[in-house]
């Protein structure tokens, strides 16, 4: 028979189930106890005592840990590297069961805060091959199962021993690319019983997968969803991101309008990367302030790029200031990002920078799609 543990056993991962679901699953596996009680208290090992395995529940007893390895499986991913970085964050590397390899970062609020965001990744590599992005060299070996991404959180705020109170699907892949385990990785996690994040503490970002985009609007989901425009001009944005190949800027544009118009035209945010001698020029200031003048509200939320090959340079903060500055007479709101873990190649299009080299080495092991 089958371990519970066994990639082939048909049981529901138990990190991929909100605590009704779970009040249910056990209920049909034999569990006569009060409702929702033993569901209850899974759900506390798992996410607030951050039990490993079902063998160590201490506060369930044998005969209900025995129902529940019947009822559900517990896989776990395997952490192979954390990595604290200069300025607070930390870089954490994990192995899938199948060998692929993610990363997640926390990022610590300002100082005297104890809010924690996690960055996760929702899938191993990625298929957009923006320019900017150290993952994009990859390639894409697999979309992430649901469970895959909430184990991320769980052992990251394990192992931090902190509680975690935002999440960014900014980490490897993109999050629309897998929208169905996003979304109920997302739900889990906004469970009383489990991580209590709020739905509005969870923000997914896209390069611009336009159906999705409409399907989020549609659907009503109630997480925060951030378009990384990564330059407001069409050509440069091409080069930088093969993405709009499939999805048009305009088509993009117009989405991005839709979903502030569906927020009740409250600021959307535009992720643009800061990339010296070709995203920061006159004409880029100038594209940016015809985009203004297309009247859905924004804001500009600018990323200095992070070294990633040598096609392109980083700028300093300094020229950073300076250029964003020339957006003022124009009435755009502009939010400079700290980019944490930059010394452990954690900051923002860094992720995945330590596994190009192991691909390079093992190219039988790449299974990545065009």
């Amino acid at each position: 028979m089958d371990s519970p543990l066994s990639p082939l056993a048909p049981l529901p991962p138990l990190q991929e189930l909100t605590h009704a679901e779970l009040a249910t699953t056990l209920r049909a596996a034999g569990d006569e106890g009060a409702r929702s009680t033993l569901a209850e208290a899974v759900m506390r090992e798992v996410y607030v005592r951050a039990t490993g395995s079902i063998e160590a529940m201490a506060s369930i007893g044998a005969a209900r840990r025995a129902l529940l390895a019947r009822a559900v499986a517990f896989p776990r991913l395997a952490c192979e590297a954390v990595e604290p970085a200069a300025d607070g964050s930390t870089r954490f590397a994990f192995r899938l069961r199948d060998g692929a390899r993610i990363e997640s970062v926390l990022l610590p609020h300002h100082a005297g805060s104890d809010r924690h965001t996690v960055c996760v990744s929702s899938q191993a590599g990625c298929a957009q091959v923006c320019r900017f992005c150290a993952t994009g060299r990859l390639g894409l070996t697999r979309d992430l199962e649901a469970w895959e991404i909430v184990d991320q959180v769980v052992q990251v705020a394990a192992h931090a021993r902190v509680r975690a109170s935002d999440i960014v699907f900014m980490g490897m892949g993109e999050p629309l690319a897998n929208e169905v385990a996003v979304y109920r990785a997302a739900r889990v996690m906004t469970q009383s019983h489990g991580l209590q994040i709020g739905a509005r503490r969870i923000t997914i970002s896209t390069a611009g997968v336009v159906p999705a985009i409409h399907r989020f609007i549609d659907d009503a989901q109630p997480f925060r969803l951030v378009f990384s425009l990564g330059c407001a001009d069409p050509a440069k944005r091409r080069r930088l991101m093969p993405i709009q190949e499939r999805h048009g800027f305009e088509e993009f544009i117009a989405a991005i309008a839709r979903y502030e118009a569906h927020r009740g035209h409250q600021h959307v945010t535009l992720e643009y990367v800061a990339i010296r001698n070709f995203t920061m020029g006159d004409d880029d200031i100038a594209a940016l302030a015809a985009l203004a003048r297309r009247g859905f509200r924004f804001l500009l939320n600018v990323i200095p790029f992070n070294p990633v090959g040598d096609e392109f340079e980083a700028p300093t903060m300094a020229e950073v200031r300076a250029w964003t500055s020339r957006l003022r007479p124009f009435g755009l709101p502009v939010k400079l990002r700290f980019s944490g873990g930059r010394d452990r190649c954690a900051g923002c299009g860094q992720l995945g920078t330590g596994l190009i080299g192991a691909r390079r080495r093992h190219p039988d092991r790449d299974v990545s799609r065009p």
